[in-house]
């Protein structure tokens, strides 16, 4: 089996910073990546789906959100107390975020990611994972409900191969008739077909792009239209499927 991983040197994983009400931990994730953006190159920001089961407290689907920087900090431990402040600030009332700064390479292969989109998974099984491994997690508002998901999405973005793209490069703003050349152009690393095969030319009608992680490198895939235009599927495929059976069957 084949072992990848993010093209970033330094994850910051945050969840539960929104409330059932109103808010989003992906627009967090985006607003920290740009305040990160003047000092650090930012490859980009993933969402990572989360087990969504009736024993855990979710706001609205249980997913976490990381942003991948292209260059370590010299102190990760004072930059995590930044990005913390930070999240004092951007969480809504009665959130509970946590945080989670890695190196990808610390938390590679570590299974308590791939656990938490399958069972709920303890607190305490999260600080003693990483303190094993080294990573560092924050609870900045008191509350610690938001240390599991950061610690889950920050494994499962280091493994580059979970999840999808909700910024990166200028991809996001990217709509209309689209060439291959113009999504590589702005960001994306490959495009594929849903059956999985290398995309070099054609017109891709774009209106949302979110590329998948996949093989540690961000992968637009897209399905033929009748009229042989290839359009952009959300993720990877079989994503829909996959947060489908995560969620408890009521």
């Amino acid at each position: 089996m084949e072992t990848y991983r993010t093209q970033a040197e330094l994850v910051i994983a945050v969840d539960d910073t929104d409330n059932p009400e109103q808010g989003g931990t992906g627009r967090v994730a985006r607003s920290i990546a740009e305040r990160l953006s003047a000092r650090f190159p930012v490859w980009g920001v993933t969402r990572h789906q989360l087990a969504i089961l009736p024993e855990i407290n979710y706001t609205r689907r249980n997913s976490a959100n990381v942003v991948h920087l292209s260059r370590r900090a010299e102190n990760v431990a004072e930059l995590a107390d930044e990005v913390a402040e930070w999240l004092r600030e951007m969480a809504l009332p009665g959130a509970e975020p946590g945080l989670c700064l890695a190196a990808p390479e610390i938390v590679l292969g570590v299974e308590l990611g791939r656990e938490a989109q399958r069972r709920v998974v303890g607190k305490d099984e999260v600080r003693s994972a990483a303190a094993a491994a080294g990573a560092i997690l924050r609870h900045p508002c008191g509350g610690d409900g938001g240390i599991v998901g950061a610690f889950a999405a920050a494994c499962l973005a280091s493994g580059g191969d979970d999840g999808r793209f909700v910024q990166v490069g200028g991809l996001r703003s990217l709509s209309g008739r689209l060439s291959v050349k113009d999504v590589l152009d702005a960001g994306g690393n490959e495009v594929r077909t849903v059956e999985d095969i290398p995309l070099t030319e054609g017109a891709i009608l774009a209106e949302r792009l979110r590329p998948a992680l996949r093989g540690g490198k961000c992968v637009l895939y897209c399905s033929r239209r009748g009229d042989g235009v290839w359009v952009p599927i959300i993720g990877g495929p079989g994503d829909r499927e996959k947060e489908d059976s995560l969620r408890a069957t009521e």
